[in-house]
């Protein structure tokens, strides 16, 4: 059966989701690059509720078939999963880090991961005392991070856009996953700080290089962070910066090597894709 798994997007996640769809493959599916050729369209969910209810109804049109990964849904537009209902119910299959199983019955609960065979432990001068990724100032919360730094004296990271020449903050983009990889190895934290969702696969990889994440204590991050992840409440800038400047004037919390390989046996992506496929065939 002739799959399209979408096109690499310039969401770098993404792009790391398409690539361990490809790379876990069963044999009995092959992958095509363009849409009209698939039998199985795998649709990347963010929003667009009703562009993508009706581009799904397109492809049931053609007697072809599509399966859904739900990556978010209390950020758009319609945050009541039974509006994205349309579009779930003739899906192969529905997969989300969400748990959605009382709104779908072919619903696939799974996290996604990170490959412990890019990001590892190395060694590195730890230059910076946070670093966050993104380019969602106010959503990711990058400002508290950077101010929280600044008032504790201390330098930060930003891989992604350079929102405003911060001179305690180095700016960095369009790096390698070995880059990547060393740039994690150089903080102390890393901030995955998401407002209202996500799933956040810095996190996984800056647990597998052995840096603990920071995370907003919300049901969707403690379901599959706990025990890994420092969290913190959502709440008001000047509170998230208060408890930020509390966490960088203490000492760091080591990530053990007993909570790397919990790290890599929760996140990983041949289980968590093999199980995706199978539900599709």
């Amino acid at each position: 059966m002739n799959v399209y798994l979408g096109t690499l997007s310039t969401a770098w996640s993404v792009s790391r989701i398409i690539t361990a769809l490809s790379a876990n493959l069963p044999s009995n599916l092959e992958r095509v690059n363009d849409p009209a050729q698939a039998e199985l369209i795998v649709l990347h969910v963010t929003g667009r509720n009703e562009h993508t209810i009706r581009y799904a109804q397109e492809i049931k049109a053609q007697v072809r078939n599509y399966a859904v990964i739900q990556y978010a849904l209390k950020s758009t537009r319609n945050p009541n999963p039974q509006d994205w209902y349309p579009l779930w119910k003739d899906a192969k299959v529905v997969w989300s880090y969400y748990d959605l199983k009382e709104h779908t019955s072919n619903f696939y609960h799974a996290p996604l991961a990170a490959g412990s065979d890019l990001f590892y432990p190395q060694e590195a001068k730890k230059k910076y005392i946070v670093g966050t990724i993104g380019n969602c100032y106010q959503a990711e919360c990058i400002g508290e991070v950077q101010l929280a730094a600044w008032q504790t004296a201390a330098r930060a990271l930003h891989i992604g856009e350079n929102f405003n020449s911060n001179p305690i903050v180095d700016y960095v983009s369009g790096v390698s996953d070995d880059q990547m990889r060393e740039l994690y190895c150089s903080c102390k934290w890393i901030s995955s700080l998401r407002r209202k969702e996500g799933f956040e696969m810095p996190a996984v990889e800056a647990l597998l290089c052995g840096v603990r994440p920071i995370i907003f204590d919300t049901p969707n991050y403690r379901q599959w962070f706990d025990g890994l992840a420092e969290f913190i409440p959502e709440g008001t800038p000047k509170n998230i910066t208060g408890r930020l400047k509390k966490i960088f004037k203490a000492d760091v919390k080591p990530v053990t090597d007993d909570e790397i390989e919990e790290t890599k046996k929760r996140f990983d992506w041949k289980r968590s894709v093999g199980g995706f496929w199978e539900r599709c065939l």
